[in-house]
């Protein structure tokens, strides 16, 4: 009787670290809570500010999903999308309602 020979290669060992792989999923949450509540002007932006930062810390140090995903990519764009469109909405209807600039 052969035994069965092991098998060579790292498929059990993780691709990013916890904390690369958090950072790039808190991104991804962030842009998302933060485009479910883009009418609340002081906060929404922050917390897609906070995301995009997060992900653009993710995508420079090359984070990755355990098969490959590129959440932080995915995470910046949402975040970028929810940020520029909270801006643009309130100081657009700001100024088409005739209000202060800030």
């Amino acid at each position: 009787m052969e035994h069965a020979t092991p098998q060579t290669g790292t498929s059990t060992q993780p691709i990013v670290a916890p904390i690369a792989g958090g950072m790039a999923g808190a991104s991804v949450g962030l842009g998302f809570f933060s485009c479910c509540v883009f009418w609340w002007f002081p906060f929404s932006p922050i917390l897609s500010s906070v995301g995009l930062l997060l992900g653009l810390i993710s995508l420079y140090r090359g984070a990755k999903g355990p098969r490959g995903e590129n959440f932080a990519l995915g995470g910046t764009l949402l975040c970028a999308t929810s940020l520029s469109l909270t801006i643009t909405l309130n100081f657009v209807l700001r100024y088409l309602q005739w209000d202060s600039l800030l």
